[in-house]
C-alpha cells in the first residue's frame, strides 16, 4: 500500500507543481490589484511635486501588468526566463519602469526602491491567499530578498558613482598628456576670479609654448611630437605643487593655474621647467632632441581681474619672451 502513495521525490514534485499552479492563478487573477498596490506605494514615496506631475502613471501600469503576466508564464515554464534577459520581451518592458528619473544617483536609488515596492506587493498578495505552510515559505523568501535588495542597491550605486567619476575625469582630461583640458582650465579660472572678488585670494597663471613642435612633427613624425608633448607635461607636474592645476590649453600650449602665488614666483617656476627640459633630452628614434619652451605669465589682480584679461596678458607676455629669445639667438650667431 505504501507504493500507492508514491516516493518522497514524487510527492515533493506534486506539492511543488500544486504550489506553482496556485501562484500562476493568483498572479493572473490579481495582477491589476498587485499593480495598483505597487503604484500607490511608489506615488506615496515621491516627495517632489514636479516628479509626481511627470510620473508616467499609465505607461507604468501597462508595463507592470505585462510584467506580472510574464512572471506567471515564468512560474509555469522556466524557459520563459530568456524573455527577462537583455533583448527579451519582458526585459524591454521593464525598461519603462526606469525612465522617470533624470539619471542621478538618487534616481537609481528610487528605481531600486520602486522595484522593491513591486516585489512586496506581489509577496503580500500571494501570502494572503496561500495556505499556512506556503505562507511560511514566502515569508522566508521575502526576508532573504529584502537583504539581497539592499546588496543590489549598494552595488548599483557604487557602480554608478564609479562610472560617473570616470566620465567626469574623461570630460576634463586631455587624452594625450593626461593633464586637465582647456574646458576644465576655463572653468577653474572663472572660479578663481570669483574667489578673488569675494575673498581677495590672489592667483597667477603660467603659459608655456613648446618650441618647434611643427618641425618635430615634420622631421620625425607625429609620434615624436606626441612624445614631446607628454614629456613637457611630465616635467610640468614634477616642478609644481599639488595645489597647482596643470592644463593643456591646446596644440603646443600649456597653462598652469597657481593659487595664492605672486607673479615673480610664477616666473621662477617657468624658468625651472624650461631648465628641466633643456637638461633632459628626448630620445626620438636614434636621435636625442633638446626641447625648449617659451613662457609667459599673468597675475590676479596685478594684470587683471577677469579671465579674458589674464589670458590676454599671459599670451602677450609669452610673445615678448619669444621675441627676446629670438633676439638673443641672432646676437649669438652674429658673434
Amino acid at each position: 500500500m505504501s507504493g500507492d502513495n508514491g516516493s518522497p521525490e514524487q510527492l515533493t514534485e506534486t506539492a511543488e507543481s500544486t504550489l506553482f499552479r496556485k501562484v500562476v492563478k493568483l498572479l493572473e487573477d490579481h495582477k491589476l490589484e498587485i499593480a495598483k498596490s505597487w503604484l500607490s506605494r511608489v506615488i506615496a514615496d515621491i516627495q517632489d511635486l514636479s516628479v509626481l506631475e511627470h510620473y508616467p502613471t499609465q505607461e507604468s501600469i501597462r508595463a507592470s501588468l505585462s510584467l506580472l503576466e510574464g512572471l506567471a508564464f515564468l512560474v509555469e515554464d522556466e524557459s520563459v526566463i530568456r524573455e527577462f534577459r537583455p533583448g527579451g520581451k519582458y526585459y524591454e518592458r521593464a525598461t519603462l519602469l526606469g525612465i522617470a528619473g533624470g539619471g542621478s544617483a538618487s534616481d537609481v536609488q528610487s528605481v531600486v526602491q520602486s522595484m522593491q515596492f513591486l516585489e512586496n506587493s506581489i509577496w503580500e498578495n500571494l501570502t494572503e491567499r496561500l495556505r499556512r505552510d506556503d505562507r511560511e515559505l514566502l515569508r522566508l523568501v521575502v526576508r532573504l530578498r529584502a537583504g539581497l535588495s539592499g546588496i543590489t542597491l549598494a552595488s548599483t550605486e557604487a557602480c554608478y558613482r564609479q562610472a560617473n567619476n570616470e566620465l567626469d575625469r574623461m570630460a576634463h582630461t586631455d587624452a594625450l598628456t593626461e593633464l586637465f583640458n582647456r574646458r576644465y582650465l576655463l572653468r577653474e579660472l572663472d572660479r578663481h576670479v570669483e574667489m578673488y572678488k569675494r575673498y581677495r585670494h590672489p592667483f597667477s597663471i603660467l603659459m608655456l609654448d613648446l618650441d618647434n613642435l611643427k618641425w618635430l612633427n615634420d622631421t620625425h613624425g607625429h609620434a615624436a611630437g606626441d612624445a614631446a608633448l607628454r614629456h613637457v607635461a611630465t616635467l610640468m607636474q614634477v616642478n609644481i605643487r599639488d595645489v597647482d592645476i596643470p592644463c593643456r590649453y591646446g596644440g603646443d600650449e600649456f597653462i598652469i593655474l597657481m593659487p595664492d602665488t605672486e607673479k615673480d614666483v610664477v616666473e621662477i617656476v617657468g624658468q625651472r621647467i624650461a631648465d628641466s627640459l633643456r637638461k633632459t633630452q628626448l630620445k626620438v628614434a636614434r636621435s636625442l632632441v633638446t626641447l625648449d619652451v617659451g613662457t609667459g605669465s599673468a597675475s590676479c589682480p596685478v594684470d587683471g581681474t577677469e579671465t579674458e584679461e589674464l589670458l590676454e596678458e599671459a599670451d602677450a607676455s609669452l610673445y615678448k619672451h619669444k621675441e627676446r629669445k629670438a633676439g638673443e639667438g641672432s646676437r649669438t650667431k652674429s658673434r
